[in-house]
């Protein structure tokens, strides 16, 4: 593995999962973002450290920038915090935990670059606009099974009032056998980068991984 900058894990993704600025759609964008940002998917996340810098990282690391960016792609963009908790489930005692990328094993690693092209579904833009409250199927770049679809509530939890939000689930059943879903709910949707749609998914309901 090649040499990477010590970053330490737990301090820097805490407080990175932790930052709020302005709310559009339930994340922490301007509200132009949500139209057109003018740069590529890998671009925009690296223009904002306090939230992505922990996941453009392990996407350098993993050699998967390039099927990020691929044109026509949508990218699910999982928070720093939601990795931050990753981190905290796989390496339960602290003193054990990698202080800096650069500890993470090239055996993790690939573990962790398995679960990246989950959240990047090649040839599709998927917008809001295109969804339903029934579900549409894709496959990720890694090859598993996803599904889409709109769900409506407002803040005291009335269905089919107030906001429309994305709901991507994952399918995490074993090969072969039952279909068994683990869903998460897209914060801030349909940014549309140089080369395809990125959408920000909520960080505390949601592990990386689906864990």
């Amino acid at each position: 593995m090649k040499p990477i900058i010590a970053i330490a894990l737990v301090v820097v993704v805490f407080i990175s999962g932790c930052s709020k600025d302005y709310y559009a759609d339930g994340g922490t964008l301007s509200l132009d973002e949500t139209e057109t940002l003018g740069v590529s998917t890998m671009d925009y996340l690296k223009s904002h450290p306090e939230i992505f810098d922990t996941l453009t990282t392990l996407i350098t690391m993993t050699g998967l920038e390039s099927a990020v960016n691929t044109s026509g792609s949508t990218f699910l963009a999982p928070k720093n915090y939601s990795i931050h908790n990753y981190f905290n489930l796989v390496y339960p005692d602290p003193e054990k935990r990698p202080k800096t990328f650069s500890e993470i094993t090239d055996e993790d690693m690939e573990i962790i670059a398995e679960i990246l092209k989950n959240y990047i579904i090649p040839g599709k833009e998927i917008v809001r606009s295109g969804l339903a409250t029934t579900y549409s199927y894709n496959t990720t770049y890694g090859g598993t099974k996803a599904r889409f679809n709109i769900v409506q509530d407002d803040y005291l939890g009335n269905l089919n009032m107030g906001a429309k939000y994305i709901i991507f689930s994952l399918n995490q059943g074993a090969p072969g056998g039952a279909e068994r879903y683990q869903s998460v709910q897209v914060e801030t949707a349909d940014l549309h980068s140089t080369n395809g749609v990125v959408h920000v998914l909520a960080a505390d309901s949601h592990i990386f991984g689906f864990n």
